[in-house]
């Protein structure tokens, strides 16, 4: 008796030790696993390209003066609005008043000296024509003896005198008319430097950068203000290259701002023609359909353009497929064990992929309770 107690107990913590194996491995193995569902469905599925960018105008203008000078005045300030041909800031003009006052003397002074010659012009051709007279008349009477030929000779000398100062005083009013137009050149352009010394809004717009103030020197090319039409405004997204041949003008697209709570609609109305050689990423431009928010010059913004649409439709979410070394797959109910399919899929979207073949509509799909979770297929399941 004593020996079969001593044998029993001897196999009795064997016998425990298998006995909590073969629970464990029960439990793990035929225990149903929690496990989230979803349904194929018919749908739309919809294929869409991403992007991040910033919103951009299409009229934007760095203005500046393009002659060197002192602001005087600048007459707005950023967040002002402007309308085309609004002065917007001042030289200072006591230099180019004093020179276009100098100029307009030069052309009174000229205008004087060409009154004073016009005199002296009809002077001379009197005295010309009574030398013409004289010497005709002298030519005459020396051919008949009455005068001698020395008074005939003095007459011709007094006409090639009067001749000679009917050139110079010609000579002389061309050179002042010529000194009226160099004035009057010199004078507009003075009036012209006058004009800008005044700089002018190039079109209804914002302002959106004061960079100089009153007393700064500028230069020809330097900035004073930036200007940008805000009725104008469009979004600048880079997206993926791998995308650019399905990218075209007119594709309907969203636009997300910081803060919206919803996606403000537009279209595709540009694609650029030169990709970003370090990001490989090409660049889209999409302009909303009607914005009723206050949007910034340069802020971010995201963009969604549709390429393709399949309507009604075989779809799964695109959260349920999985994916490994051989490719996409995903679990579905198999007489209530969990089961991995590989269907054919078609085009995928944000939210859904369509599928081709492999599913049918109103099967099961399963994936995990938590994120980063794994179901083994074979396993028995139940729903979370």
């Amino acid at each position: 008796m004593s020996s079969l107690l001593r044998v029993a107990r001897t196999l009795l913590w064997p016998l425990a030790l298998v006995g909590a194996v073969a629970f464990a491995l029960w439990f793990r193995l035929a225990r149903p696993v929690a496990a989230r569902t979803a349904r194929v469905e018919r749908g739309a599925v919809v294929l869409e390209a991403f992007g991040r960018g910033t919103v951009e105008s299409q009229r934007e203008a760095a203005v500046g003066f393009d002659l060197v000078g002192r602001l005087s005045a600048v007459l707005v300030d950023e967040g002002d609005r402007v309308t085309l041909g609004q002065e917007l800031a001042r030289l200072e003009t006591s230099q180019a008043e004093a020179d276009l006052r100098l100029a307009k003397t030069g052309i009174s002074a000229a205008r004087a000296s060409l009154e004073r010659l016009a005199a002296d012009e009809k002077r001379v051709r009197a005295l010309m024509s009574a030398a013409e007279r004289d010497s005709q008349r002298t030519s005459a009477l020396s051919a008949t003896g009455v005068v001698s030929a020395q008074q005939k000779d003095d007459a011709a000398d007094r006409l090639r005198v009067a001749r000679a100062d009917l050139d110079r005083v010609l000579a002389q009013r061309a050179e002042a008319t010529r000194g009226i137009d160099v004035a009057a050149s010199g004078a507009k352009q003075k009036q012209v430097a006058m004009v800008r010394a005044t700089l002018l809004a190039p079109f209804d717009g914002l302002v959106t950068r004061r960079l100089r103030e009153p007393g700064d020197t500028v230069t020809v090319g330097s900035t004073v203000l930036r200007i940008v039409d805000p009725t104008q405004t469009y979004v600048r997204a880079a997206m993926d290259e791998s995308v650019l041949h399905e990218l075209s003008a007119d594709q309907r697209g969203w636009l997300w701002f910081p803060g919206a709570s919803a996606a403000v609609p537009g279209k595709v109305t540009r694609i650029a023609w030169e990709a970003d050689r370090q990001t490989h990423e090409v660049f889209a431009e999409l302009t909303p359909d009607k914005l009723d928010r206050r949007v910034a010059i340069g802020q971010r913004a995201d963009a969604r353009v549709e390429l393709a649409r399949k309507e009604d439709v075989l779809r799964v979410p695109t959260a349920a497929i999985g994916r490994d070394g051989s490719g996409p797959y995903v679990l579905v109910d198999r007489d209530g064990r969990v089961t991995l399919v590989r269907p054919r899929f078609g085009i995928s979207g944000r939210d859904h992929a369509e599928v081709l073949e492999g599913l049918a509509e109103g099967d099961t799909l399963l994936s995990a309770p938590a994120p980063g979770g794994t179901l083994s297929p074979g396993r028995r399941w139940r729903v979370q």
